[in-house]
């Protein structure tokens, strides 16, 4: 298993569109974090993987991959329809939530995450080899990468600020 490859292949996954975007959703106060939710959804597969949930081999993580892509799906209705009740919210008190200005970017951002797990999970595939500790690894990884965007957005968003001051 060759590590920087498959580091290099999740990073390459982040492109400038979706970081400006997920940028964008942080400035404007949104509640929607992707880099987070994808991180989420990562340390609870590693979690089922460390502690024995799972064995490492290709049908058990083929499920566990699954199982996280079938809850994703629910979680876009269950987004949409919560997105429609706060503008109906809105509407009745006549105050827009500070989420509202940055739907375009949000909606953008739910699409590409389907698409983004879908290739990570291929990733996943591709590297794995069937050992705890080798899987482990990779999420890791994953983990790492996703921090480190994290905070390369977080320096991004403070330099930007401080150039507007």
């Amino acid at each position: 298993m060759n590590l920087e490859e498959f580091e290099k292949e999740v990073r390459d996954l982040f492109d400038s569109d979706l970081v400006e975007r997920a940028k964008n959703l942080k400035k404007s106060g949104n509640i929607f974090n992707p880099i987070f939710y994808i991180f989420f959804t990562r340390i609870v597969e590693l979690s089922a993987i460390i502690n024995d949930m799972i064995l490492p081999n290709r049908y058990e993580l083929e499920e566990l991959l699954r199982t996280r892509k079938d809850f994703l799906q629910i979680d876009y209705g269950t987004i949409g329809e919560t997105m429609r009740r706060a503008w109906l919210y809105e509407r009745e008190r006549g105050v827009e939530f500070t989420f509202s200005n940055s739907v375009e970017d949000m909606m953008y951002l739910l699409y590409r995450m389907g698409k983004l797990q879908g290739k990570l999970d291929r990733l996943i595939m591709k590297y794995a080899e069937w050992e705890k500790n080798k899987l482990v690894e990779l999420y890791f990884t994953i983990l790492k990468v996703l921090l480190e965007l994290e905070d390369r957005i977080n320096r991004e968003i403070k330099e930007e600020s401080n150039l507007s001051d």
